[in-house]
């Protein structure tokens, strides 16, 4: 079956907002252009954990800074996310869900990405999941950029770092000296409110932020129930943030917490009825050391982290209804590593490191609470450690050879090595061609392994598990078009194995997590990228991919396509545009939801006064319907997503 409501889309305003946005940036810029140096120099630091030139990273990283987040008025990780190419998400009304090359699996809590803040992995071991949207536990305000390296990133961070590594990196308070504050009210009950105070002085800095904000969200009508869901789609959530160094020393602490409601009754529950939430909170607190060596032009940077995960679930029972079933997750762990980097020689880097996580509390716990009855009460510990080098030679003038190699030992499934080469050669000042291979893994979780509930609305476990294996191909072509544009031209083919995949177990009609079989990917993506000297940016991007592979299939679009351009209308005042475009996925039950075209558009401010700012947000422009495919669990084949929402945000700085 096809979703119908989605036939028939007209592209034809989208295309006309697009080329206007896109002449708007070229009439304001004075034609004189940026640099060849300035375009082709940015330095990256989460392809080899020390900074070098993008061109010259052992993959064709995307950097989204400050400005691209003010400028297109993203608010959430996930927002900012899919406008990368050949990333796409998905949305349940519960979480958000991040796919990369057309790998999106139903059940998958964005395990197969490694989700770090300033370099510290926060994938919780519960769930290895990487949150993405309001339950991500930074404001993006305190956001000073954020990398993706796609593909395998085992050779350096170990599990995880499957399909590639989400490194977002805060402001330093510098950036934020003073006393900020930011107010939000949208459509649909939103607002919110953030206020941050940074300080310095000499060697020492202190930065403190804190944001609350809350939704009251729609009614949502769904055919499968034949009714609407009244009031039950609201969010609420609350970040603290803190950071202070002196000297080579840091100390951070994080702190953040979500509560959703669930409008869509899954796993059984009576529909329309209230009650159904998750609620999520993430903690963490890290000491951190980082300083220069001489002569060696060296670094040495460690940390020691302590982090705390809490998960409830509340469920609605039918039998005896009303009553809740509660699903509760406790996760402690405390981690260290450390790492040196040495130029050896003008010609040779080297980085060597070590990191060791110890999962020294993980609960798992699901129980009706009148009359009380337990039907899961699981306690595991895990440890997992690792060591590796990564190692940089130019072979000859514009040369370079980029080889790691990693070593992991896990609790559940034992030992494994993971390499990863690169050759890059610089052609000419313009044109660079890189050839990357790579491996990665990921370990089961102890949600995967050990949840198990055989009764109705619960689930399998399955403690033989495997790890997943994923070996990489790529091949792409960096060309600097004139002095101010760029072209990337990349193909790449994967091939997984094992894959946890969530299924029904033909015996007892149950969800279980299993390794399947091998899945393929191959694909194309092509980039664009301008930039001018007054600050109108444009990029945009197409990407062509095949997956085959049984139910890797399942929410996996063919085609992708990307449009981002920032420039000044007039005055203080600028724009923000981006338009997506997305292919049919298929979904569980055979049937495919439709293509579909977004356009979203962010008024915004730049010195509006000496203390004020403001913007003007609206996403889904043109009010599309669309649809996102679903996973087992709900009676929902696809969910409809959000229309057209308005946001208004001021900001202050004194």
């Amino acid at each position: 079956m096809r979703i119908t409501a989605l036939q028939g889309l007209r592209t034809r305003p989208l295309a006309v907002l697009l080329l206007a946005a896109a002449n708007a940036c070229a009439q304001d810029a004075d034609l004189t252009t940026l640099p060849l140096e300035q375009l082709m120099s940015m330095e990256v630091f989460s392809a080899s954990r020390f900074n070098q030139k993008a061109t010259q990273a052992p993959s064709n990283v995307t950097v989204l800074t400050s400005a691209d987040i003010r400028a297109y008025g993203w608010r959430t990780l996930a927002d900012a996310l899919r406008s990368i190419r050949g990333l796409y998400t998905s949305n349940d009304r519960s979480y958000s869900y991040l796919g990369a090359r057309g790998f999106l699996r139903p059940g998958d809590l964005n395990t197969r990405f490694l989700l770090q803040i300033d370099g510290t992995r926060i994938n919780d071991p519960v769930f290895d999941q990487a949150q993405l949207g309001a339950e991500f536990p930074l404001d993006l305000e305190l956001v000073d950029r954020i990398e993706f390296v796609p593909g395998p990133g085992s050779s350096i961070y170990g599990t995880n770092a499957f399909f590639g590594v989400i490194n977002v990196i805060t402001r330093r308070a510098p950036d934020i000296e003073g006393t900020r504050a930011t107010l939000e009210a949208g459509q649909a009950g939103t607002r919110s409110g953030s206020a941050s105070y940074g300080w310095r002085n000499g060697d020492a800095e202190l930065l403190l932020a804190a944001n609350r904000g809350l939704s009251d969200g729609r009614d949502l009508y769904f055919p499968e129930f034949g009714g609407t869901a009244h009031g039950l789609d609201w969010e609420r959530y609350s970040r603290f943030f803190a950071r202070g160094q002196v000297g080579a020393w840091s100390l951070t602490l994080i702190d953040g917490k979500r509560t959703k409601g669930m409008p869509t009754a899954s796993y059984g529950q009576p529909f329309d009825v209230a009650g159904g939430l998750t609620v999520d909170e993430l903690r963490m607190a890290e000491v951190g050391y980082r300083a220069t060596m001489l002569p060696m032009h060296g670094e040495l940077s460690a940390r020691l982290y302590h982090s705390e995960y809490l998960y409830d679930g509340h469920f609605v029972n039918q039998e005896p209804f009303g009553t809740i079933n509660l699903d509760r997750t406790r996760a402690k762990w405390w981690g260290a590593d450390v790492n040196l980097f040495l130029q050896l020689l003008e010609s040779h880097k080297l980085v060597v490191g070590a990191d060791y996580q110890y999962n020294h509390d993980v609960l798992q716990q699901n129980f009706d609470t009148e009359p009380f009855v337990s039907y899961l009460n699981d306690r595991s510990q895990s440890k997992r450690f690792g060591i590796y080098m990564q190692d940089e030679i130019t072979l000859a003038k514009g040369i370079l050879l980029n080889a790691g190699l990693r070593y992991d030992r896990e609790t559940s499934t034992g030992g494994v090595f993971n390499p990863r080469l690169a050759l890059i050669a610089e052609l000419s000042p313009e044109t660079t061609v890189k050839a990357i291979y790579g491996s990665a893994f990921r370990t089961p979780n102890s949600y995967e392994l050990f949840y198990g509930i055989d009764t109705e609305g619960g689930q399998l476990a399955n403690p033989d598990l495997g790890r997943e294996r994923i070996r990489s191909h790529e091949l792409s072509l960096v060309r600097q078009l004139g002095a101010n544009a760029r072209f990337t031209l990349s193909a790449y083919a994967n091939e997984a194995s094992g894959l946890v995949t969530e299924v029904e177990d033909e015996e007892f009609g149950l969800p279980i997590f299993r390794n399947l079989g091998r899945a393929r990917a191959r694909g194309i993506e092509l980039e664009y990228e301008r930039s001018f000297r007054n600050g109108a940016r444009l990029r945009s991007s197409i990407s062509r991919q095949t997956v085959t592979g049984g139910i890797s299939e399942v929410n996996s679009p063919r085609w992708l396509a990307k449009f981002n351009a920032t420039g000044r209308l007039a005055g203080v005042w600028h724009v923000g545009v981006e338009g997506q475009y997305m292919g049919g996925r298929r979904l569980l039950d055979g049937g495919e939801t439709a293509g579909f075209m977004l356009a979203n558009i962010n008024f915004f401010t730049v010195g509006l006064t000496r203390h004020f700012d403001a913007s003007l947000g609206i996403q889904n422009l043109f009010d599309r319907r669309y649809a996102d495919p679903s996973s087992l669990g709900l009676l929902q084949h696809s969910i409809e997503q959000d229309g057209r929402r308005v946001y208004l945000r001021l900001k202050a700085a004194y």
